[in-house]
């Protein structure tokens, strides 16, 4: 038998194997010089004290990102993650701390919108593509609620928080909680978007149910639900909780 022969692919399959991994060079590239940029970003904004420079400013969008669905990612449709960016927008200024948790639909959508003071907006996330931002990503296990880079410096001083956790399991969130409560300082504002049989769990952590039900690209067949610990003019309370 003809070992080589029959381990040998034909020229079709070739032509597409070298097109995908020249797709993939490409993709890493990419996300490199968004890396770069970022950090160039955050150097020239540190060095003029001036946070509303938009040159160089990476254009990321969650087109650079497929859903893993290892990792639980299904990406909020477009109407969701304007409304979540929006709120955020709506409810901080200029000095303002800002922590997406396992959110990075929202997050991404948040700095499309040339915010205020991007680099007071942090992504926690496990997933290490979203580096792209450089020192606004935080990589960010939920099974280690406590250990994270920065965990000192933004400890109570954070004054929205956006959460998705990426499980539905009631020790997702209950760790994932654990996570909110050390940055939120007093005062600040929660928005949590998980499913609807985490009521309990959200009510016991002081966050209401709301009207607005978050939507995904892919759908999901869960009942997905937004709770809030404050009042919202865009997304109300629920008469259901």
């Amino acid at each position: 038998m003809d070992s080589d022969s029959d381990l040998e692919l034909s020229p079709e399959t070739l032509k597409a194997l070298q097109q995908v991994m020249q797709e993939q060079q490409e993709q890493q590239e990419r996300f490199e010089t968004l890396r770069q940029q970022a950090e160039e970003r955050f150097d020239e904004a540190q060095d003029s004290h001036e946070n509303n420079n938009t040159q160089n400013k990476p254009a990321i969008t969650m087109d650079f990102f497929r859903e893993d669905w290892q990792l639980s990612q299904f990406w909020y449709d477009d109407a969701t993650s304007e409304k979540l960016a929006r709120e955020i927008l709506n409810n901080t200024d200029q000095q303002s701390i800002v922590c997406c948790i396992s959110s990075p639909t929202a997050y991404v959508k948040l700095m499309s919108m040339s915010p205020p003071n991007p680099n007071n907006l942090f992504l926690f996330e496990y997933d290490t593509r979203f580096d792209v931002y450089g020192r606004q990503f935080i990589h960010y296990d939920y099974s280690k609620p406590l250990e994270f880079r920065l965990a000192d410096e933004l400890k109570g001083s954070v004054d929205m928080i956006v959460v998705d956790p990426p499980f539905l399991s009631e020790e997702c969130l209950t760790k994932t909680l654990q996570t909110v409560r050390m940055l939120l300082k007093k005062g600040g504002k929660v928005v949590l978007c998980t499913g609807a049989v985490m009521l309990e769990i959200a009510k016991a952590d002081g966050l209401q149910l709301t009207t607005f039900h978050p939507g995904h690209q892919n759908g999901l067949s869960n009942d997905f639900r937004c709770f809030v610990n404050y009042k919202s003019e865009q997304f109300p309370y629920s008469q259901d909780s």
